[in-house]
């Protein structure tokens, strides 16, 4: 059970560890509270609900049998297939475990559903929500039960693609980073732009609503940009622990420091082009948005390089900063300042924290 546990649902969360620090970041820094009740409240009385609360757990269901079903056929997984000399009722019972701790995140909505429920006095409705567990916990089951009796002892080859680009791939590490971003992290792209845009369209909904300076939107922008810490760090595994054969690359340091910020540039366009498009703020101070939304991912990037990885005090680490960060716009400091500081001391504390 143990070896299910950490080859593989550790393997998976560790894996998606961008996608989940995007999620809670949208979860529990876009919405409120209220926001979260008013959900809840929908799926436990809406006419279609529980419906939609099943599409989406089983959205999710199907990304976990995915992974079980691709990450079981790499070499490195051969073993896994010994688990078919277990006795059957074993074999069930730990691919019955090992389903649970994929579905941890429904579990653990499903005790916020159960004290809403019981807030509201809605027990009554919140019954679907046992079913739905039990399909789900037997899908995976089955996912894994399959992929037991269907074992692929080779690795796979690709047969050749109906279409060919008239030119080919560009020998640029942005390219190759941002591709690979793409491919293996779509559902992280996804989430995180989502997230941030709908961020910055809030900030321009509500600046647009009384008189504000450019204060009100540079702490809205903050936070929005501050969203794209998951693909961030993404970007960091993937120097770090995909492409290794660039370490011993003879790059200058400063170089790859111009790669990290050409790859975070990118990132920010589209929630700046949200800003850009609402009318209500001028190219001059968009671009000062910008260049503080640069900064502010730059400096939480070299904070990646300085502790190898994601500590688990992390979260607070950036917390504080965003807390420190608005105090300074409420006070008046220009952005622009502010992100000159930023960037010299990125480009003092960079040749000391890159360890890649």
């Amino acid at each position: 059970m143990k070896m299910l546990l950490t080859s593989t649902v550790s393997a998976f969360f560790r894996q998606r560890a961008g996608t989940f620090l995007v999620l809670l970041g949208v979860l529990f820094g876009f919405l409120s509270a209220n926001e979260h009740h008013a959900f809840a409240l929908f799926f436990l009385t809406g006419t279609y609900g529980m419906l939609t609360l099943f599409g989406i757990w089983l959205v999710y269901g199907l990304l976990c049998a995915q992974f079980v079903v691709n990450t079981w056929k790499l070499p490195e997984y051969t073993f896994i297939f010994h688990a078919r000399t277990w006795p059957a009722l074993t074999r069930a019972r730990r691919f019955v475990g090992q389903a649970l701790g994929f579905l941890q995140p429904i579990l653990y909505y499903g005790v916020y559903l159960f004290m809403i429920a019981i807030q509201e006095k809605l027990l009554a409705r919140l019954w679907p929500v046992i079913p739905f567990y039990i399909i789900l916990t037997a899908m995976l089951a089955l996912f894994a039960e399959w992929r037991i009796r269907k074992p692929v002892l080779y690795v796979p080859v690709k047969g050749k693609s109906l279409i060919k680009w008239p030119f080919g791939r560009p020998t640029s590490w942005l390219y190759w980073s941002m591709e690979w971003l793409m491919r293996e992290r779509g559902i992280t792209l996804l989430v995180g732009k989502l997230g941030a845009m709908l961020v910055a369209a809030g900030t321009m909904l509500y600046y647009s609503t009384g008189e504000y300076d450019i204060r009100m939107p540079a702490v809205g922008m903050s936070l929005a940009y501050l969203l794209n810490l998951g693909l961030s760090f993404e970007l960091f595994q993937w120097e770090g622990e995909i492409w290794l054969w660039g370490r011993s690359l003879p790059v200058p340091v400063w170089k790859r420091w111009g790669r990290v910020v050409t790859a975070h540039l990118i990132l920010i366009v589209p929630e700046t082009l949200v800003v850009l498009r609402s009318g209500a703020l001028g190219f001059a101070e968009v671009a000062q948005l910008y260049v503080l939304g640069l900064t502010i991912l730059i400096v939480s990037h070299l904070y990646f390089y300085k502790r190898s990885g994601l500590p688990e005090n992390a979260m607070q680490v950036f917390l504080f900063g965003f807390v420190g960060l608005t105090l300074l716009i409420l006070y008046k400091i220009p952005l622009l300042l502010m992100a000159a500081f930023g960037i010299a001391f990125s480009l003092y504390a960079f040749p000391r924290w890159y360890k890649i």
